[in-house]
C-alpha cells in the first residue's frame, strides 16, 4: 500500500499551488496586457497574491471562484466588495445562530398545523456561489457604466483630462452638490445606473479619506473623490495603482495643493496608458467560467 507522509502531502501542495499561480497570472498577463505591463512581473506577482489572501479571507475555494474575484478587482477596484458605490458587491456577513445564555434551552419545535410541514430553508449561499453570482451582476453593472468596449469609460477619462473640469459646474446650494453635478457630467451612465443613495455614500466616505490626506480645498477634494468614482474608494492603498498611494505618502509633498496637483497629474498620465477595467471582458468572463469548481489546492484529481 502506498503511503504518502505529511511532509510529501505538504510538498506536492506547494507544487499544486505554484502551478494554480502560474496559470492565474499567464490569464492577467492575457486578459489585462495592459495593466501587467505597467506595473511590471514583480508588483502583478504583488497584486497577484494580495488577491488570494483576499479570496482566502472570504472563503472562496475553488479555482473558478479565485479567478472571478481578482477578475473584480481589477474591473472595479481590488476593495470592490467594500466600495460604498457597489453596495450589491458587498462581502457577505457570516451567519451565525444566536447561542443560548446560562439557564435558557432553545426554542421548542413546534408541531406542523393539520400535519403540513414547512418547506425546508433553503441553504446559505456558498462563498464561491456568492462571488459567481455577483460577477454576473458586475458584468451587467459594467455594460451599463463602461459600455460594452469601455466606451463611456474612455468618454470619461477624456473629460478628466480637461484641464478646466473641475470649473464652471453649474451653482449650487452646497459642496456636495456641487460634487454630485461633477460625478454627473463625467460618468452619467454611472451615476444613474448607482442611484442617490451608494453616490452620497461615496461623497462621504470619499470626503472622510480626502480629509486623511490632507485635502480641505474644493478641488483637492474633487481631484480625490473623482478618482474614486473611477477606480474604486480603495485606490489611495490599491496594488492595482500602486502610483497613487506613492504620490500620497511622498515626502517631498508637504503642502496639500502640491499633492493633490501630483495626484492629478500622475493619475492622468498613468490612466492615458492603462485605462481601468478589461477590453475583452466576454472572452475573460468565458475563461474564467471555465475555470474548475474544485480547491485550488486540491493535490489529487477526482
Amino acid at each position: 500500500m502506498l503511503i504518502i507522509r505529511k511532509s510529501q502531502m505538504a510538498a506536492f501542495e506547494k507544487i499544486a499551488v505554484r502551478r494554480f499561480e502560474d496559470g492565474l497570472l499567464d490569464h492577467l498577463r492575457t486578459f489585462f496586457p495592459e495593466h501587467a505591463a505597467t506595473l511590471g512581473e514583480k508588483q502583478l506577482g504583488r497584486v497577484m497574491r494580495y488577491g488570494l489572501q483576499r479570496a482566502e479571507s472570504r472563503n472562496l475555494q475553488t479555482e473558478r471562484g479565485v479567478y472571478l474575484y481578482l477578475a473584480l478587482m481589477f474591473m472595479l477596484g481590488s476593495l470592490f466588495d467594500e466600495d460604498p458605490q457597489l453596495p450589491w458587491a458587498a462581502a457577505p456577513e457570516p451567519v451565525t445562530p444566536p447561542a443560548a445564555t446560562a439557564g435558557e434551552t432553545a426554542e421548542p419545535t413546534l408541531a406542523p398545523e393539520d400535519g403540513v410541514e414547512p418547506p425546508p430553508a433553503e441553504p446559505p449561499e456558498s462563498p464561491d456561489a456568492h462571488i459567481e453570482r455577483i460577477y454576473g451582476e458586475a458584468m451587467v453593472f459594467l455594460d451599463q457604466t463602461a459600455g460594452p468596449d469601455n466606451g463611456y469609460l474612455l468618454q470619461t477619462l477624456n473629460l478628466l483630462r480637461q484641464p478646466q473640469v473641475f470649473d464652471g459646474l453649474p451653482t449650487a446650494p452646497s459642496f456636495g452638490h456641487r460634487l454630485l453635478l461633477l460625478l454627473q457630467m463625467l460618468a452619467p451612465a454611472k451615476y444613474q445606473a448607482l442611484g442617490d443613495e451608494p453616490l452620497r455614500a461615496l461623497v462621504r466616505t470619499g470626503y472622510e479619506a480626502a480629509k486623511r490626506h490632507g485635502f480641505t480645498t474644493e478641488p483637492g477634494m474633487m481631484n480625490y473623490i473623482t478618482l474614486a468614482y473611477v477606480l474604486g474608494i480603495g485606490f489611495d492603498r490599491d496594488p492595482v495603482y500602486p502610483w497613487a498611494a506613492a504620490t500620497l505618502s511622498d515626502p517631498a509633498l508637504a503642502n496639500s495643493a502640491q499633492r493633490s496637483a501630483a495626484l492629478r497629474e500622475t493619475a492622468l498620465a498613468h490612466l492615458a496608458k492603462c485605462p481601468p477595467g478589461c477590453s475583452r471582458r466576454a472572452e475573460q468572463s468565458a475563461a474564467a467560467l471555465e475555470k474548475a469548481a474544485k480547491s485550488w489546492r486540491q493535490v489529487i484529481e477526482d
